[in-house]
């Protein structure tokens, strides 16, 4: 069983990161094999909105790291995302690659790469954890309509410093549980 973990956030030492390595330490330690992927790092370029996927089979005419992303999403069996709020939404990283997933609309994507579980970690620095749960929940549902599988959504809240949540168990023991449930 493979597992991809996308970090969206561009934060060193981020609560995303420090999340998404414990989520994947966990599914390791049951036998699959992960990878994690720093989007940040990678040059990943909007959606043009040519419509070349559709008449392509999936394939995205924009040549640049996302080509690399798709390719691991499609070998994986299950995908983590962590993701950070930082102004009522997912931040832009995450937008980049929610939107250039568009290429898969209208494409057989379960029938040709399989059912795939999907996950989100979702750190975000205001206490209530249902401050933002609307919008997140409205954005993931484009996984929903490819056919992927809801494995978890994780709300992590009071992290605005980066790093915070190593002094946080309750946190650190939810995400173990992501680890454990994408499997």
């Amino acid at each position: 069983m493979k597992i991809l973990g996308i970090n969206t956030s561009p934060r060193q030492n981020s609560n995303c990161r420090i999340a998404l390595e414990k989520a994947l330490d966990t599914a390791k330690a049951e036998g699959a094999e992960v990878e994690l992927v720093d989007s940040n790092k990678l040059n990943i370029k909007a959606c043009q909105g040519d419509n070349y996927c559709k008449a392509h089979e999936g394939k995205c005419a924009v040549d640049d790291d996302m080509q690399q992303v798709y390719k691991k999403i499609e070998e994986a069996d299950g995908i983590i995302f962590a993701i950070p709020v930082y102004f009522f939404d997912v931040n832009a990283q995450m937008k980049l690659v929610l939107d250039r997933l568009y290429s898969y609309f209208q494409f057989p994507f379960t029938e040709t790469y399989g059912k795939k579980k999907v996950s989100f970690i979702i750190s975000q620095g205001t206490p209530d954890p249902d401050a933002f749960k609307a919008v997140l929940q409205t954005q993931f549902k484009a996984f929903e309509f490819l056919g992927f599988e809801l494995a978890d959504f994780v709300v992590l809240t009071d992290n605005n410093v980066p790093g915070a949540i190593n002094d946080k168990e309750d946190q650190l023991a939810q995400v173990v549980e992501v680890g454990k449930n994408i499997l």
